[in-house]
């Protein structure tokens, strides 16, 4: 098993923007999801995995479908 980080370490962490993509707008972490869309085939429907970068900016309208 790996080494149980503390508390502090953690936090730590989460505060460094170290490796991350920060979106220019709201200055937070932009992370990437994977979006599932159904798409029409001849057969019938068809799943079509995508992913999408989202941040505070644009969480609201990619969760409630209105940008995919």
């Amino acid at each position: 098993m790996g080494k149980v980080k503390s508390f502090q370490a953690k936090t730590a962490h989460d505060r460094t923007n170290e490796g991350k993509m920060m979106c220019e707008v709201c200055k937070t972490e932009i992370k990437r999801i994977k979006l599932i869309t159904n798409k029409k085939s001849t057969g019938g429907w068809v799943p079509q995995p995508e992913f999408q970068a989202i941040c505070k900016c644009n969480e609201a309208d990619i969760m409630a479908g209105k940008t995919v």
